[in-house]
């Protein structure tokens, strides 16, 4: 009965959070993503070492988002949590961040047994999902806080096998430079 309880109070919550982020029109600050990256990587990591999974973070250079505060964490922790749950022991999660001109890139790449092209179709929208697992809600939040933030998400073939979710985000434009926010 408990478990049913967190469950559904786990579901209420990603709905919540999926109509927050449907109605939110963010006001947007420059965010370190390799530093908010970094942070989440080592929040997860001991989740990751538990079950035998290797999780790791790299950072070509040191990009700075337009982001509304929070998101990025919010879009991590989704991603990330999807991307352990999909592999088994010895699997491996790299999160890597760089820059292109005016986009700042994220690359969440897996070596578990990807998605197929029905599933990766159906991943954004919400209770989306053909594992059975989760609530379905994870990549719908996902795709609705990177897109409201001016960003796109796309699901691709990890070489080797295995599934890269890519992100790119708004860069923070020189002209707006002030500290940036975690």
């Amino acid at each position: 009965m408990q478990e049913e309880i967190e469950r559904l109070s786990r579901l209420v919550d990603g709905l919540l959070a999926v109509a927050r982020a449907e109605a939110a029109v963010p006001r947007r600050e420059p965010v370190a993503v390799d530093v908010v990256a970094a942070e989440r990587v080592a929040a997860w990591e001991p989740v990751a070492r538990e079950n035998g999974q290797i999780l790791t973070s790299s950072a070509a250079e040191r990009p700075r988002a337009l982001l509304a505060p929070g998101d990025l964490e919010q879009v991590l922790d989704n991603v990330i949590a999807n991307a352990l749950a999909a592999l088994s022991a010895g699997g491996h999660v790299r999160v890597q961040t760089g820059g292109e001109r005016d986009r700042v890139r994220i690359r969440v790449v897996d070596d578990g047994p990807g998605m197929d092209e029905p599933a990766k179709q159906a991943a954004f929208r919400r209770f989306g999902h053909s594992s059975g697992a989760g609530s379905g809600l994870g990549l719908a939040i996902v795709y609705r806080l990177v897109t409201a933030n001016g960003g796109e998400v796309r699901l691709e073939d990890t070489d080797g096998g295995g599934l890269t979710v890519a992100i790119d985000l708004p860069a923070a434009s020189p002209n707006r430079a002030g500290p940036a926010q975690r």
